[in-house]
């Protein structure tokens, strides 16, 4: 045992030993390393050469913009409420959806039929007004000035609106059911009626008008020809039948004819000479002028009278023409819209609103504030963006508010409302959009480098630093608009700076 405890002893110092001379070696070593001559120290405290930080002249649209955030939005929701006066002439005491339902997502568009109830059809129209009263004809006012607009821009009434439900209104009506694919509500028994009594009148005073015309015609033209030569010729017969028996009775009494002869000779004469006077008589009264005073009179009266009868027609017919029911036309304020909700079901009476709509194309709901509203103008393109869903589209500012806090807007900003373009609003609808608007802009690309490349000094000149092999130059120029850290610059005196140029932004060590 006490051998083994020597020689563990005797290894152990020879360890330290080996330990001690090891880092005394390293220490040499690195003492000589941290040995430098007073040149060394001197090159290692002196600075770096510095080399400059250029960048190429570039041409570019530059172009200040407002940045905001914008929630797609649709138009406010209208609510087609069946009104319980369509379908009335069904029967019916209770409206009940009969067919046309239309699907959620679809598209109302103006002159189509939203939905059918009890067998009669719904039409939409765009308006304003509500369809507070049957329309029909003689009816007038803003809401038949409002029915006429809607039908001439459908292409069924031509001419400008009238007001008054008249005719041509009526005619169109009927344009309008028959292009939906229904029969407008016909004219009530007791006005059929009516018209037909006033046709009958017409009639009747037609005739009179017609015999009084041919009398007077008959009047002015006189008799015929054949009558007028037959009545000369019989005036003819009796003058030489006269003739005759003068000459018998004139000859009886130069011969001495006894009295009984000479009496019936006279007899014979006073005969012949009547009839004659008769002959004659018939001749000028053939040919004699006629007075056509009275029967001139006949036929304006006539006239009159068949005018009068007409005209009553015209009104009768008017007032009897295709109506409108309250219940078959609704005004929506703009069309075509987009049917959010459907709450009508086939067979089932209809409670309160039948179908929600909204627009059919989605806005982009933002604000500005008041300083950006003095430079943002309406009608001004915008860009808009949303890096999540990979959307990006243009838009176009429709609308300012003029009054702070409008529209939803927060206090002291101002409402502004971006319609989309060329997107489909099922893209976009519920996101918040990044909404990009330029206030300024160049004409064009223009030469720019970065806002860190100008340098004005005490003297207000401008100028850019280009570097040109291994020499710098500094050349003048005027800055113009400035966006997203470049500036527009123009070489003044004709200086040179071309696109590619290296202008200097900084230096580096």
């Amino acid at each position: 045992m006490a051998v083994r405890s020597r020689l563990g002893s005797r290894r152990r110092r020879l360890a330290v030993l080996l330990a001690v001379a090891a880092g005394a070696a390293g220490a040499g070593v690195w003492a000589g390393h941290r040995i430098e001559s007073p040149a060394d120290a001197a090159r290692r405290a002196s600075p770096p050469a510095a080399s400059p930080i250029t960048v190429p002249v570039e041409r570019r649209v530059i172009a200040t913009s407002i940045v905001v955030r914008g929630d797609v939005q649709y138009s406010e929701e209208y609510a087609v409420v069946p009104d319980p006066d369509v379908g009335q002439g069904a029967g019916t005491t209770t409206p009940v959806v009969t067919g046309r339902l239309p699907r959620s997502g679809s598209t109302l568009k103006e002159g189509t039929v939203a939905l059918e109830v009890s067998g009669r059809p719904i039409i939409a129209l765009q308006g304003t007004l509500p369809m507070y009263r049957a329309l029909k004809p003689g009816a007038k006012g803003a809401d038949v000035t409002q029915l006429q607009t809607a039908l001439r821009r459908l292409g069924h009434l031509a001419g400008r609106p009238s007001g008054t439900f008249d005719a041509a209104t009526t005619a169109a009506v009927n344009r309008l059911y028959d292009a939906v694919g229904y029969d407008p509500v016909a004219p009530t028994p007791d006005e059929t009626q009516q018209v037909e009594a006033a046709e009958q009148r017409v009639t009747d005073a037609h005739q009179q008008t017609v015999a009084a015309q041919q009398a007077l015609a008959a009047a002015r033209s006189g008799p015929p020809r054949s009558q007028v030569l037959a009545a000369e010729g019989a005036v003819d017969s009796a003058r030489r039948a006269r003739d005759l028996a003068r000459t018998e009775r004139d000859t009886a009494k130069r011969t001495g004819a006894d009295t009984a002869t000479l009496t019936r000779l006279d007899n014979a004469l006073a005969d012949a000479e009547n009839a004659l006077a008769v002959a004659e008589a018939q001749l000028a009264e053939l040919t004699a002028t006629t007075d056509t005073t009275s029967l001139r009179r006949a036929v304006t009266t006539a006239q009159a009278t068949e005018r009068t009868a007409r005209t009553a027609l015209t009104q009768v017919r008017a007032a009897s023409g295709a109506r409108l029911p309250r219940g078959e036309i609704v005004f929506v304020p703009t069309l075509p819209r987009r049917v959010q909700k459907v709450e009508a079901k086939l067979g089932q009476a209809v409670e309160g609103a039948a179908l929600s709509l909204t627009a059919t194309t989605a806005r982009i709901d933002t604000s500005i504030s008041e300083e950006e509203r003095k430079v943002l103008k309406a009608g001004a393109e915008v860009q808009v963006d949303d890096t999540s869903s990979d959307v990006k589209f243009t838009g176009v500012v429709a609308e300012i508010a003029d009054t702070a806090g409008t529209n939803g807007a927060l206090a002291g900003t101002y409402y502004v409302r971006i319609d989309p373009r060329g997107v489909d609003p099922k893209r976009i609808e519920g996101l918040n959009l990044r909404v990009t608007m330029p206030i300024e802009s160049t004409d064009g690309e223009v030469l720019a480098v970065p806002v860190a490349a100008l340098v004005t000094d005490a003297a207000g000149t401008t100028t850019v630093r280009v570097r040109r092999g291994r020499a710098d130059a500094d050349v003048p120029v005027t800055a113009g608009l400035s966006a997203d850290g470049f500036a527009e610059v123009t070489p003044v005196g004709g200086a040179p700076l071309a696109e590619g140029d290296l202008v200097v932004v900084g230096q580096q060590w």
